[in-house]
């Protein structure tokens, strides 16, 4: 039962990371909103957490050049191999198989900013009742290893969003394949609440509009169905999300009303 449950894992990871290689377009506008946020400089050291198919790592790691780093680091051992494969050390890229415990394998004070697109809200699990210590910990991760002053920047889902109510509708393997979606998602309060704890100052916390935008209703049922991976049909990945999501036409191109928040807190000097 373990083998199988691997393997069904390996395979939803599989499909996430088809999916967002394959359309690379569809979440383009959260993507830029990270990277405008983040601001990476030359020669700065950067750490992302949640690799997925590096579609962060290797913006960050072009604009941080030679003299910078991205370290890297996902749960999912596929991801960091994955990334590694596409990379071929073209980029100052170091991936870090990220352990249970959320132990960042960085020296204290030794990393210019924090940044993460949509990985925050899977340090805790429904299903095990973890409430916030994951991200607890991890955002007190986070601290130790930035330098004085540095940056961290958060994009997440927010709760009370329309993409919350997505994620609750799909919190099943027949939507996402193999354990549907037990996680939450932060509201402003706590969010703000759970970085002071860690120490973080001069916080902002901001829901922007950032809709997936597809190339017709064929790619977006293609893509919603592929990135879940999905056990029901096509059909049916598209008709759960309009029923919790804004479905709109523009010009020739179809979307899905997307928003995320998008936090950024300082480590004090």
């Amino acid at each position: 039962m373990e083998r199988q449950t691997n393997q069904n894992e390996e395979e939803r990871w599989e499909n996430y990371r088809l999916a967002n290689s394959r359309f690379p377009h569809v979440r383009q506008i959260e993507l830029m909103k990270q990277l405008e946020l983040t601001n990476p400089q030359i020669g700065e050291t950067i750490a992302e957490v949640g690799t997925g198919n590096g579609y962060l790592t290797f913006e960050l790691a072009k604009s941080v050049g030679k003299s910078g780093r991205i370290i890297t680091h996902d749960y999912q051992k596929s991801n960091l191999d994955f990334v590694e494969r596409m990379n071929q050390n073209r980029f100052p890229i170091t991936t870090i198989h990220q352990s249970l415990d959320y132990k960042l394998e960085i020296s204290d004070e030794s990393i210019d900013r924090v940044s993460s697109i949509a990985t925050l809200h899977h340090y805790d699990d429904r299903l095990n009742n973890t409430g916030t210590t994951g991200r607890q910990r991890v955002l007190n991760e986070f601290y130790r290893a930035l330098k004085d002053g540095g940056t961290l920047i958060i994009g997440d889902v927010a709760h009370g969003t329309a993409p919350q109510r997505y994620f609750d509708a799909i919190d099943n393997p027949k939507y996402c394949n193999p354990r549907g979606h037990p996680h939450d998602f932060l509201d402003e309060n706590l969010a703000r609440k759970l970085c002071e704890d860690a120490g973080f100052e001069a916080i902002t916390f901001e829901i922007k509009r950032v809709p997936w935008v597809f190339d017709d209703e064929e790619q977006a049922k293609n893509y919603l169905h592929t990135i879940h991976n999905a056990k029901c049909t096509p059909e049916e990945s598209l008709e759960i999300a309009k029923k919790c999501l804004p479905y709109t036409q523009v010009g020739r191109r179809n979307q899905i009303e997307w928003e995320l928040f998008y936090l950024t807190a300082k480590k004090s000097i």
